[in-house]
């Protein structure tokens, strides 16, 4: 079957802040599955995240790593989610998506290794298919295994190559096992907060532009 002639990726997350590993991610997927724009989703209010960062300053940031993020690819920021005062749902996020692009759009949810493994507690996970495909990265020697037994069920029955995922709309996975960073935003949240008394040295997993932003605001000072 020949391509969609839109092929669009979501990356969502609290964003908080938005490092390198995001941006691996997008950019790997960008070419396995020739996205065609990749959308960037930041959360308003996790429902299973607390103590999160001002909408406002997780937008500017996201907003910042986007400027250069691809350069074959167009790169959106969505609002969708970001400023609702109430607990977001990716399966409501997704389900406006579909209903907006119709059949015209091969959908697909990025997720990471981490994102998978808490998958089963997300609120009607199943119903994800309904609306997107789902792209996995999972770092080299991940051991699939660690997740829930129903979401290994989904994914072994759902599993096909990057081009299924260019020519059909949704309801498919595609696991891509050969992105090897594994980075942490609370890891470097955790390391800002240690370099309180020598804030001006750089974290090197966030983009230049984002650490900028950071400094300027004192964000994860205690």
């Amino acid at each position: 079957m020949p391509p969609l002639s839109k092929r669009i990726g979501i990356l969502g997350g609290t964003f908080d802040p938005i490092h390198i590993g995001h941006l691996a991610l997008a950019r790997q997927f960008s070419r396995c599955i020739g996205l065609t724009e990749l959308v960037l989703l930041p959360a308003g209010q996790p429902w299973q995240k607390s103590d999160v960062s001002a909408a406002r300053h997780r937008l500017a940031m996201t907003c910042l790593a986007s400027a250069r993020m691809l350069s074959t690819t167009r790169v959106t920021v969505s609002t969708d989610e970001i400023y609702h005062s109430s607990p977001s749902y990716t399966t409501k996020t997704l389900s406006a998506w579909r209903k907006y692009h119709g059949t015209s759009a091969s959908l697909t949810l990025l997720i990471g290794a981490d994102q998978l493994l808490r998958l089963h507690t997300w609120k009607n996970w199943r119903r994800l298919f309904e609306f997107a495909h789902i792209g996995i990265a999972t770092r080299p020697g991940f051991d699939l295994s660690q997740a829930d037994a129903t979401v290994l069920n989904e994914i072994w029955q759902r599993s096909v190559s990057a081009d299924t995922l260019r020519s059909t709309t949704h309801g498919y996975v595609f696991r891509d096992t050969t992105l090897s960073l594994d980075i942490s935003a609370t890891d470097i949240r955790q390391s800002i907060r240690e370099r309180e008394c020598n804030f001006s040295r750089e974290i090197s997993n966030v983009p230049d532009v984002v650490w900028k932003y950071i400094h300027r605001h004192h964000l994860y000072q205690t």
